[in-house]
C-alpha cells in the first residue's frame, strides 16, 4: 500500500482529505504544519507529498525547498486556495504540480497516480524521464 504524507493546517481539510485518500486505498500519515511535515518526512517511507502552499510558519513552498532537499526524488503535490499570489509558478520551479482549492475529489486522486506512476517508471533503470504534464495541463 502507498503511503502519502498530508500537510494542511485546516482541520476539516485535513481530515476530509485523510478519510478520502485512505478510502481510496492509500495510507496517510496527516500533519498540520509544513515543520511537522518535514520531521515526518525525515522518518522516511513515504510515496507522495501533498501540501497545503499555504500554512503558517514555514509555509509550503519553504517545505517543498527543505524537502526537496532531504527526499528529492518524492514526488510532491501542492494544493492551494491562493492562486493569484504566485504559489503555482514558485512550486513548479520545483518540479511540483500545484491545484486550486477546492479541487474535486477525483481529480485530485487523478493527479496522485500519476505522479506515483512517474516516479515509479523514473526509478527504474534505464528508463528516460518522462514528459510529466498531466491530463489538467499542468507539469510538474
Amino acid at each position: 500500500m502507498q503511503k502519502i504524507l498530508l500537510a494542511d493546517d485546516e482541520r476539516d481539510v485535513r481530515s476530509l482529505l485523510q478519510g478520502e485518500l485512505e478510502g481510496a486505498g492509500y495510507r496517510v500519515t496527516a500533519v498540520a504544519t509544513g515543520a511537522e511535515a518535514v520531521i515526518a518526512a525525515a522518518d522516511g517511507g513515504y510515496d507522495l507529498y501533498l501540501l497545503d502552499m499555504m500554512m503558517p510558519g514555514m509555509n509550503g513552498v519553504q517545505t517543498i525547498q527543505v524537502l526537496r532537499k532531504i527526499t528529492p526524488k518524492i514526488p510532491i503535490l501542492g494544493l492551494t486556495g491562493y492562486t493569484g499570489q504566485g504559489y503555482m509558478a514558485q512550486a513548479s520551479a520545483y518540479n511540483v504540480t500545484c491545484l486550486a482549492k477546492p479541487i474535486d475529489i477525483n481529480d485530485l486522486l487523478g493527479e496522485i497516480k500519476l505522479k506515483l506512476a512517474n516516479a515509479a517508471r523514473q526509478a527504474q533503470p534505464g528508463v528516460a524521464n518522462p514528459n510529466t504534464a498531466s491530463r489538467f495541463g499542468r507539469t510538474g
